[in-house]
């Protein structure tokens, strides 16, 4: 019973370390967003040039808290 309380909570606080914080620099390019190839610069692959790369689950995180918000203002409304 304690194993399942123990993981719900680590569930729980890497929740909303990633409501947070959902992103993080990459760590191909080391947050520059490109990367140096042979004499010309081109876009990282993984983060498609921008710098930052999301952790897991953070847009599943997102979602489910705009449609908790979206369903709170509705039910205000009434």
């Amino acid at each position: 019973m304690s194993g399942i309380l123990t993981c719900l909570a680590v569930v729980a606080v890497y929740a909303l370390f990633v409501l947070v914080k959902p992103d993080k620099r990459c760590g191909k390019c080391g947050g520059w967003g490109n990367r140096k190839r042979r004499r010309r610069n081109r876009a990282c692959a993984r983060c498609k040039g921008t710098g930052r790369h999301f952790w897991p689950g953070a847009r599943l995180v997102h979602k489910g808290a705009a449609a908790m918000y979206r369903h709170a203002r509705k039910e205000i409304k009434r």
